[in-house]
């Protein structure tokens, strides 16, 4: 659980001002325009933003992307949500996504974090090509979306658990290494109680 380090200082410092700047101002337009001048914008949603790390970082083969946490509270911490205290929404599914990449039975089904902020306000995971919609790539995602669900998991949305995960929508997944893999698993939650006792699972979002 400990960072792995594929990211030099020099990033990490930056990824780390970064996230001082969204969580202590709440300033995520100030840090989109600092990462706007390097860095290629993909995408943010309601919890997370999410860009393209530079080439000199990653060559072409081996591209990576850099996940920020957005200070979203969302419905965390309510009484009938999974967590007793409220998290924001972007950090919890970060420490989702990095606990579930050293979760064996879907080692082969995920795009791996590969390194991240040491309280999970920041991750860094391959880049995975966006896959077209079509009813081709449904019928291929079918049984790797099964696998995921024989697996001993919860999928949770905004702090609860759902019945519509997002591994149903085309667009949590992603092309990587010439295989279909799931780029999006924040709100896939391990239930195995052995595996997570081994683990430093959060119980408070940190003090930044």
């Amino acid at each position: 659980m400990e960072p792995s380090g594929i990211v030099d200082d020099s990033f990490r410092s930056l990824f780390d001002r970064v996230a001082e700047i969204i969580h202590e101002q709440g300033g995520f337009e100030q840090a989109h325009k600092t990462l706007n001048e390097h860095f290629r914008y993909l995408e943010k949603g309601n919890s997370r933003a999410v860009y393209e790390i530079p080439s000199k970082v990653a060559d072409e083969a081996n591209r990576l992307v850099v996940k920020f946490a957005l200070p979203e509270s969302g419905n965390s911490g309510t009484e009938e949500a999974l967590y007793p205290e409220e998290y924001t929404e972007g950090w919890m599914s970060n420490w989702h996504e990095i606990i579930l990449t050293d979760f064996a039975p879907l080692e082969d089904v995920i795009v791996p974090v590969l390194d991240h902020h040491e309280d999970a306000l920041w991750t860094v995971m391959p880049y995975a090509e966006t896959l077209p919609q079509s009813q081709e790539v449904t019928q291929r995602l079918g049984p790797l979306t099964a696998k995921i669900e024989e697996t001993n998991v919860e999928f949770v949305s905004h702090g609860q658990t759902t019945g519509q995960p997002e591994i149903y929508q085309i667009k949590a997944w992603g092309n990587y290494q010439d295989e279909y893999r799931l780029r999006d698993y924040g709100g896939i939650v391990v239930a195995d109680e052995g595996f997570l006792e081994q683990l430093p699972y959060p119980l408070s979002e940190p003090d930044i």
